[in-house]
């Protein structure tokens, strides 16, 4: 099974691939994408299996709306059957991967860790990197994404910052690449 390790270095032979394409002066873009797509699939890997790891914790530690957000279901209250009044998980509720970097960080992230802020040069590239991947994968006439070698770098190099972040937080360990 592969992780967000392989999703990074994947990304990374794609940059080269790129960077070959234009020393010949040839388009990079298919390489570009992909750099771009397995970057962010390697974040999102790394918090995915967080949030897979949280929710094998005993039902007692943690509230039914946490694990309703960590196992990616809708809670709701029951009207019928067995359960009547009661609240229950049912059905899948995707959450926004910034909210899931957010939860970990607020619910198992330790005292004096390191916080990020909404307008923190980190989240700020976090953004322009969220709006460069939804424009390649929802492609639209309206939106265009302008891909460069130095941009996917900065991408994947976003990936990792926020994969570190998410470590230091949660374990206080640093994550090697």
């Amino acid at each position: 099974m592969m992780n967000f390790r392989d999703y990074l270095y994947f990304a990374e032979k794609q940059v080269m691939l790129a960077e070959d394409q234009l020393s010949k002066s040839l388009d990079a873009n298919w390489a570009l994408i992909p750099a771009t797509t397995l970057a962010w699939s390697a974040m999102e890997s790394f918090v995915n299996n967080r949030l897979d790891d949280f929710a094998t914790l005993p039902e007692s530690i943690l509230q039914l709306h946490e694990r309703a957000f960590l196992l990616e279901q809708k809670l709701r209250l029951a009207n019928s059957g067995d359960n009547l009044g009661q609240f229950v998980l049912e059905g899948i509720e995707y959450n926004r991967l910034e909210d899931k970097i957010f939860f970990l960080i607020a619910k198992f992230g330790g005292q004096g860790t390191r916080r990020v802020k909404k307008g923190d040069s980190l989240w700020q590239r976090f953004e322009e990197f969220k709006n460069t991947r939804d424009a390649l994968v929802h492609p639209r006439q309206d939106r265009q994404a302008s891909l460069s070698v130095a941009k996917a770098k900065e991408f994947i190099e976003t990936s990792k910052e926020i994969i570190r972040l998410l470590s230091e937080n949660i374990w206080n360990k640093q994550v090697e690449f």
